[in-house]
């Protein structure tokens, strides 16, 4: 299984690309910048890092057909594909944030992303586009400018419909927060339509989307992992019931404003959740502690390996240098024994 690294979304396009040099170093497989509607345009902040990277993947997620057109989506990719020599890459799903911002309705939403990759799909290999959709269309389209490697088309998904539609059209999914009781059904559900459609799973990558808080401040690696706990999964009960007895998932349950709060005003402290139910949820949604919590979590990482996933992006934070020399330093070297 690869390591990718997804950045926080107010690192600016210089510091991307010399965050991205030293992953690149460490043989970090990808990097990603994240598509939010309050951050910086992620194709354009991966440009610099392009040029001034040999080997390392780059890309952007999560891109939405609900905010840009699929064919747009396609210049953006194969622009930062033809600038990287090849090694671009991007998320299509349903969610982020933008769609929310410009009050656009999702409508079909399975059938929209499946026809926004399946068209991005054709146009990044210079193939003719011509689309009369349920969700979209296109009269005539073709890049003739577009060369060589195609980049890596994943869908963004983790449901049961969304991964049969991911199976059928992408190259690849990203997954988001995966954990691990959800695991076993989660791989079978993605494996039985990949058969469904007639696709190897050697052919089709897997990815899944992983918050990585360790620091060698054990405190502010806890604090940090607390802040972030809403968007995991943006606490579903799917995500943290497994986790919890009855009594703590209702106590969750009655107090999500209070994740959203922690979240919005940058606080590690979560009013009215005991601290012994947020321990629980920082240890089953993300990788959180210090140096001496490494075994544990690679433990846990090798079991994702073992049930088929490809590679695993680490959601950085705070100080994504410090973070990066962990994962290249202390991390990496643990996963390879």
């Amino acid at each position: 299984m690869e390591t990718d690294v997804i950045l926080e979304a107010d690192v600016t396009p210089t510091q991307v690309a010399e965050l991205a040099q030293v992953a690149e170093g460490y043989g970090i497989r990808g990097l990603w910048t994240q598509n939010f509607a309050n951050g910086r345009d992620p194709f354009m902040s991966l440009m610099p890092a392009a040029a001034a990277t040999r080997r390392i993947m780059l890309g952007a997620v999560v891109v939405s057909p609900y905010e840009m057109h699929p064919l747009k989506m396609a210049n953006l990719v194969s622009t930062l594909n033809e600038a990287s020599k090849g090694r671009g890459m991007m998320v299509i799903g349903g969610g982020g944030e933008w769609p929310g911002v410009l009050k656009v309705g999702y409508g079909k939403r399975v059938v929209g992303v499946g026809e926004a990759i399946a068209m991005v799909h054709r146009a990044v290999r210079g193939q003719v586009v011509k689309w009369d959709g349920e969700v979209f269309s296109a009269r005539y389209f073709r890049s003739t400018w577009v060369k060589g490697e195609p980049p890596i088309i994943y869908a963004g998904a983790t449901g049961p419909k969304m991964l049969d539609m991911a199976a059928r059209f992408a190259d690849g999914t990203m997954m988001s927060d995966i954990i691990e009781p959800m695991l076993p059904g989660t791989m079978q559900t993605l494996h039985d339509a990949l058969e469904r459609h007639g696709r190897k799973r050697g052919e089709f990558r897997v990815n899944n989307f992983c918050a990585f808080h360790v620091k060698r401040d054990r405190e502010a690696s806890f604090a940090e992992a607390r802040r972030e706990m809403m968007l995991r999964g943006w606490l579903g009960e799917e995500w943290y019931e497994p986790l919890l007895s009855a009594e703590e998932a209702a106590v969750v349950a009655a107090n999500k404003n209070a994740f959203l709060t922690a979240y919005r005003t940058r606080s590690g402290e979560i009013k009215g959740v005991p601290p012994e139910i947020c321990a629980k949820l920082v240890e089953g949604l993300s990788l959180a502690g210090d140096i001496s919590d490494l075994d544990r979590h690679v433990e846990r990482l090798k079991k994702f390996e073992a049930a088929g996933m490809t590679e695993n992006a680490l959601r950085l934070h705070d100080d994504p240098l410090e973070a990066l020399h962990i994962i290249g330093r202390e991390l990496l070297p643990r996963l390879q024994k």
